[in-house]
């Protein structure tokens, strides 16, 4: 079991869609680290933040990219046969915990790791601590403040990164449970984005709205804790379909 978790591991981040996703992420995020944001020392890299995560258009098109690196590697399986084969050798308990975190994985890196470069660039590059000269009163009243003022600004920069992370673990892992259920790879691509854009519409400016849990700052005014419990209970959601659907694919 280990050595098979070790190379799906392996398979899971050594992949072209991998790759590809975390260069996309970047050519949306880059621009607005960059060019519109004063790197010289003169604006909050608040300001740099409020660019990236709110103004650069990267939100509502998110869910596409967690997906690509290995979410649909479940429907070649499927479709080949080596699922039974696989099934047959590691147990349907095992081979569920296994893809549940190389899929998951790479999900979350694909996300985080663009999301880690963006921050240093813009924290770097911005005035630390709390916002004054043009930018004072910057998410004044909002928990962000209050906890930069009690914590420090990791609170903000390790927050953008672990949100980012879950963000990417949640729409691998619903993009698998597409697989699971329809095993076609267009499916699994695509219907995450759908449901994604869809529950964005049918929520409305509520704090459990998927497409605030990437940047967290609508989330109870900035609540970051909050965030993740969020994101952790729609990760049970997903991992609960895919427990279903495989259970289901074993008995026919």
């Amino acid at each position: 079991m280990k050595k098979f978790f070790i190379q799906d591991l392996k398979r899971s981040i050594i992949n072209p869609g991998f790759f590809v996703g975390i260069v996309f992420v970047l050519v949306i995020l880059l621009p607005a680290a960059v060019l519109d944001t004063p790197l010289d020392g003169s604006r909050s890299y608040l300001y740099g933040f409020g660019n990236v995560f709110h103004a650069s258009g990267f939100s509502p098109f998110a869910a596409v990219f967690p997906v690509l690196a290995y979410a649909s590697v479940f429907c070649e399986e499927h479709n080949s046969g080596y699922l039974r084969m696989i099934l047959h050798r590691t147990g349907f308990a095992g081979f569920m915990k296994v893809r549940a975190v190389t899929v998951g994985f790479s999900g979350g890196m694909m996300i985080a790791v663009p999301i880690a470069v963006i921050c240093l660039i813009v924290y770097i590059g911005g005035v630390p601590g709390i916002p004054t000269d043009s930018d004072e009163g910057l998410l004044a009243g909002t928990k962000i403040i209050e906890a930069i003022i009690k914590y420090g600004d990791w609170y903000v920069v390790g927050g953008k990164v672990v949100l980012g992370f879950l963000f990417g673990v949640l729409w691998a892992l619903v993009g698998f449970a597409f697989a699971v259920w329809i095993p076609n790879r267009y499916v699994s691509l695509l219907a995450p984005f759908i449901l994604y854009d869809a529950l964005w519409l049918f929520i409305g400016y509520r704090s459990f709205n998927p497409i605030f849990l990437l940047a967290g700052d609508d989330v109870g005014r900035g609540n970051y804790p909050l965030a993740v419990l969020i994101d952790l209970l729609y990760i049970a959601a997903a991992l609960f379909a895919v427990h279903v659907g495989i259970r289901q694919e074993r008995r026919c």
